[in-house]
């Protein structure tokens, strides 16, 4: 009767051990790339501005709410004076005290004018007051922005243009249309220019000015419950 052999420890060649060694190499070189693409989707907007666009160089600039990082960056390299809020926030959100404290940390004073547009949109007489605060010379540069930087940001964006550049609304619709984030199939911004094409003609019928008294006394403090408003 034949006696087996105890098992001894497996062994590989040498190509098997290489290929082996490159399948473990592959593995983890897949698992550091999914994991640097998480930390990238998870701190991107830390690291880089969000939906920055220059609009007229030394005047306007659009963006979204941006991270205390970026901002300080885009404040100091766009030399902005003014920063225009379009949406109502409380002055405890983090987003808040976040842009406070990079107000607080430029060393200059920069003006912060709040309006209180509640939702994705904004009234015909909102739209006007934005126009006129952004065509302020007083105010400029300006870096105006809502939270994600499309909606409302577009809307000010467009009414400045027809308001106070003499653009029709198809003109107007056309510059936003251009941005990567417009869809003009969305049904948002369908919505978007229907609200356009409706402020050009109201505004083609208003016989004066939307005032707009807007507070100078500089940045607010960083802490909750310093609010400041343009309105």
């Amino acid at each position: 009767m034949a006696t087996r052999r105890a098992a001894g420890p497996i062994r590989f060649g040498f190509r098997a051990t290489l290929l082996l060694q490159a399948g473990w190499a592959r593995r983890a070189w897949t698992l550091t790339l999914i994991c640097a693409g998480w930390a990238a989707w998870l701190w991107w907007d830390d690291w880089f501005e969000k939906r920055v666009v220059v609009i007229e160089p030394g005047g306007l600039v659009r963006g979204a709410w941006q991270k205390p990082g970026p901002l300080r960056r885009l404040l100091e390299r766009e030399g902005i004076r003014s920063i225009v809020t379009l949406t109502a926030i409380n002055p405890d959100d983090p987003k808040y005290v976040g842009q406070a404290n990079a107000l607080a940390g430029v060393g200059r004073p920069i003006r912060w004018i709040q309006l209180d547009w509640r939702g994705s949109t904004a009234t015909l007489e909102q739209m006007a007051q934005a126009a006129d605060l952004l065509a302020d010379q007083s105010l400029r540069p300006i870096f105006f922005h809502c939270v994600a930087g499309h909606h409302r940001t577009g809307l000010a964006h467009a009414a400045y243009l027809i308001r106070h550049r003499g653009f029709t609304a198809a003109q107007a619709w056309d510059q936003l249309s251009r941005l990567p984030w417009t869809d003009p199939d969305h049904p948002r911004d369908r919505a978007d220019r229907e609200l356009i094409r409706r402020f050009e003609a109201w505004n083609a019928q208003q016989s004066r000015p939307i005032y707009v008294h807007v507070n100078h006394d500089g940045p607010p403090q960083a802490k909750p419950g310093d609010r400041r408003r343009g309105l």
